[in-house]
């Protein structure tokens, strides 16, 4: 009796007809000719496009696949027939060897442990060695994070930073003749460096500019013109154009993006103004023109040049690697959720209490629009519930605060929300002469003071402008969150001498603290972590896992990015212990 032979050609037909509807955003072709521009007889297995992303290539066979690496890497660099984009990852797949006897192909793919290896434009692989394991719903995760083309991101990155310097030697000549108002923009942003504190300014211009460009006529519900149609030149005073044009947008919303830029462009003199403008329009319409769909991303990327008190805030922002890792295990782990019901999604709660640029929320939110997605949804639905109650994110820093929101607002651009639960958190003395140590607070109190109100449209911008000057509460109920993810500031709570000799605590040495502070803000910590897992050895990472470990629901998951001494490190004894029994 013949035994029934399944064709690789079959089983590349129906893992692409499977990947088609997890990602239902995508244009997913199988075994097609014509697709290679200079080459219409090439045949890529499985050939992944979307109109924001860069194509991929699956090249795959049974085992033991002897081919499949070698024809990853030829189709690398080839270039689309339709649109002409480049292939810049491809990836090599081996399926088991008895799909190839399967009565039932589909259900033996959809059951199959796949193998599988990313080779990139750049002659780098992942994993260097070996391969990745996994399913059918594993490769369209792997798919969607290799498409965000690093070319256009990292070219599109090189533009923003030359735009941000040019725009910065405005800044600095304002500084000399009129160091009041960059005094004032210093107050703004919560950024006692003047250097560090005028690149970003410039960068949140450039990021509200880029932001302009990317939702002009996106909005049927507002007239956004592109930048080119507001002002020609200089002459036409683009600051009074702009500010009124973002006065526009926040009527719809966008505040966390757009009300911040437009306090510090008020804040310049029209001359001034204008060659900022000028400069950081060209930036934005060259990053757009670039192709690079990812915008929202790119300030991020270079937050932590930008950023003061780095060491000191212990600000060594998340990769976005690292992040999309961290977010997938995660996220794995959550039990029990329909992801084809874009409410059940929405009902979910997620908080990174130490956001900085937003990279761990935003990699949670692609893997809640991934899974909704390969369950047949639309991942758009998804955002005014992500943004409005699933996503909590606190820092000290207002400016962080800017990009996290900036980052997320920009996963769906062209879909509105009403608020966010973003927050900047007070640090060190304040008006009243009390002492607040930031996200700490929340070690004893589920109530938190903020410097600003996002339920308030006059008091969501992020700054610490006028409009933002009074403290509100924010509820972060305990028991109540279904994830908490953070990359915690490992800094500890003890004493040494900085490099100029000062005697000083480095855990709460920012934005310019006195001695005295310092020590205030130590013993507040002391007070609040007594009876929590904290040790002041483990240093902050270890209160902001005692923190985790309060919001986190039963049955919610923690993940945290840990120093390698939480393992055994006698300091981290509490904490393991807690792991042990709750976990």
């Amino acid at each position: 009796m013949t035994t029934l032979r399944q064709t690789e050609p079959s089983a590349n037909n129906a893992l692409g007809a499977m990947l088609r509807r997890m990602l239902p955003s995508c244009a997913v072709h199988s075994e097609t000719t014509r697709a290679i521009s200079d080459h219409p007889g090439l045949q890529p297995d499985i050939l992944i496009t979307a109109i924001d992303r860069a194509p991929v290539v699956v090249e795959a066979e049974y085992m033991p696949a002897y081919a499949a690496e070698g024809e990853a890497k030829a189709r690398l660099g080839l270039q689309l027939a339709n649109g002409g984009k480049r292939i810049e990852a491809a990836i090599a797949l081996r399926y088991p060897a008895d799909i190839a006897d399967a009565f039932d192909l589909d259900g033996a793919i959809r059951e199959a442990r796949l193998e599988y290896a990313v080779f990139y434009a750049d002659d780098t692989r992942f994993p260097a060695s070996g391969w990745i394991s996994g399913g059918v719903s594993d490769l369209a995760d792997l798919i969607r994070l290799v498409s965000v083309s690093e070319s256009e991101v990292d070219a599109a990155t090189d533009i923003l930073e030359q735009g941000i310097d040019r725009a910065v030697a405005v800044l600095d000549d304002v500084g000399k003749l009129r160091p009041r108002i960059t005094q004032e923009i210093e107050r703004l942003l919560g950024m006692p460096d003047p250097s560090a504190a005028r690149r970003m300014a410039c960068a949140i211009i450039a990021n509200a500019l880029i932001f302009h460009e990317r939702i002009a006529g996106m909005r049927a519900d507002a007239d956004v013109q592109p930048l080119s149609l507001l002002w020609g030149t200089a002459a036409d005073n683009p600051k009074s154009k702009i500010s009124a044009a973002w006065d526009d947008i926040l009527r719809i919303n966008y505040w966390a993006i757009f009300a911040i830029a437009r306090d510090i462009i008020n804040q310049l003199p029209a001359h001034d103004a204008a060659q900022i403008l000028d400069r950081l329009r060209d930036t934005a319409e060259s990053v757009n023109a670039g192709g690079a769909m990812f915008a929202h991303d790119l300030t991020g990327r270079i937050f932590q040049r930008l950023i003061a008190d780095r060491k000191y805030l212990a600000t060594f922002y998340t990769r976005p690697e690292s992040a999309a890792l961290l977010a997938r295990l995660a996220v794995a782990k959550l039990n029990g959720i329909d992801w084809a019901d874009a409410a059940a999604i929405g009902n979910l709660r997620v908080a990174d209490f130490t956001c900085g640029t937003g990279a761990l929320l935003s990699a949670v939110y692609e893997q809640f629009a991934g899974r909704h997605e390969r369950a047949g949804g639309d991942s758009a639905a998804l955002h005014k519930a992500m943004m409005e109650d699933a996503l909590y994110g606190c820092d000290v820093m207002p400016s962080a605060i800017h990009i996290s929101g900036a980052t997320l607002s920009g996963i769906q651009p062209g879909v509105g929300f009403d608020l966010s639960r973003l927050y900047a958190m007070p640090y060190g003395r304040q008006p009243d002469g009390s002492i607040q140590i930031g996200s700490l607070e929340l070690l004893r109190s589920s109530s938190v003071m903020t410097l600003f109100n996002m339920n308030d449209p006059a008091r969501r911008t992020g700054s610490r402008g006028e409009e933002t000057a009074s403290q509100v509460p924010v509820e972060f109920p305990d028991e109540s969150f279904d994830l908490v993810i953070m990359n915690p500031p490992f800094t500890s709570n003890t004493k040494h001498r900085d490099a100029d000799g000062n005697i000083l605590n480095a855990a709460f040495a920012a934005f310019g603290a006195s001695i005295a502070d310092q020590d205030d803000m130590a013993t507040r910590l002391i007070q609040l972590a007594s009876g929590s897992h904290y040790h002041g050895h483990a240093g902050l990472g270890s209160a902001f896992a005692s923190i985790a470990n309060r919001k986190l629901r039963p049955g919610g998951v923690v993940a945290l990015v840990l120093p390698f001494t939480a393992i055994n490190g006698a300091a981290w004894a509490k904490f393991r212990e807690l792991i042990a029994t709750q976990y």
